[in-house]
């Protein structure tokens, strides 16, 4: 059967000039098993057509692996990217109250002194549970630590206590981390998140290992 040149070209038209031999195929044959044959490799030329126009629609940079044509190759990119494997995780939750000022005119307002209530989660990561106990930590003595390392910023001035910083949600994150680093030291071996709440709407959190010997 001859292929019907104008579906051949509003096929090829679509897939930006990629796979002209595989639309004209696809036109001319009738056949579902060749259909079957020739859709993945269509399809392959319709992502690597579209994938950099999907890139530049797109507020932030998005890995290209996204775009990847290999569904396998998405999978093991996922995998890895989030550590792969079995993980437990337990959550804390508590509150501080802070009073600071930022330098930089990047802050507009929020370089005058103004106040802070953040809530403060913290999740612990590990590949395995305690043996026996069957536990990530022991909730009692997480709280016990969390409440200790926020005590050193609740209801403090942080323009005094951490004078030249910007103390920014994001950077109070990674201080709140190495507070508990050392407070965890010998007692958990895994990864811990402290993400801290400025309302209900945004956040930052903060990501790292501890082992054995702290950070």
């Amino acid at each position: 059967t001859k292929a019907n040149d104008s579906s051949i070209n509003f096929v090829v038209k679509e897939l930006n000039g990629k796979d002209e031999q595989v639309a004209a195929a696809m036109v001319a044959v009738n056949s579902p098993w060749l259909t079957l044959l020739v859709l993945p490799a269509m399809m392959r030329g319709f992502t690597e057509a579209t994938a950099p126009a999907l890139v530049s629609r797109t507020s932030a940079a998005v890995p290209s692996a996204h775009f990847s044509s290999s569904p396998m190759k998405n999978f093991a990119t996922s995998m890895h990217l989030r550590g792969g494997g079995e993980r437990y995780s337990l959550g804390l939750r508590d509150s501080i109250m802070i009073a600071h000022s930022f330098t930089g005119k990047e802050f507009g307002p929020a370089q005058n002194m103004h106040g802070a209530t953040y809530t403060v989660d913290v999740e612990f990561h590990v590949e395995s549970l305690a043996p026996r106990l069957n536990w990530v930590l022991d909730i009692g003595e997480g709280m016990t630590m969390l409440k200790k390392v926020l005590g050193e910023y609740n209801f403090k001035n942080l323009n005094e206590l951490l004078p030249g910083e910007n103390t920014t949600t994001e950077f109070m994150c990674k201080k709140i981390f190495e507070g508990l680093c050392v407070e965890l030291k010998g007692k958990f071996k895994g990864s811990i998140t402290v993400k801290l709440w400025e309302s209900h709407s945004a956040w930052a959190s903060y990501t790292n290992d501890i082992g054995a010997d702290g950070c």
